[in-house]
């Protein structure tokens, strides 16, 4: 199965982002997203090991950024 999660972030955001992950050991898709705008996640164990990092560090305090809520937000949505 291959997900494509295609996401535009302003360049503000796109900033906050890169600082963001690059102090927290994001994983790589993420990193992808914050230099490029877009990320292309190849499996279901991806999306869900990204969600579950995504989870971890907003349950630790460490996102308090839109767009990770939204990636969330989609990745739930989408049922990972």
């Amino acid at each position: 199965m291959e997900i494509n999660l295609l996401l535009v972030l302003d360049l503000r955001e796109q900033a906050a982002l890169q600082a963001a992950l690059v102090t927290h050991g994001a994983p790589d898709h993420l990193v992808t997203l914050a230099l490029t705008g877009a990320c292309r996640i190849p499996t279901l164990d991806e999306a869900r090991r990204l969600r579950r990092w995504l989870a971890d560090a907003r349950a630790a305090g460490k996102t308090d950024f839109a767009s990770l809520n939204v990636i969330e937000r989609e990745l739930i949505r989408f049922g990972v």
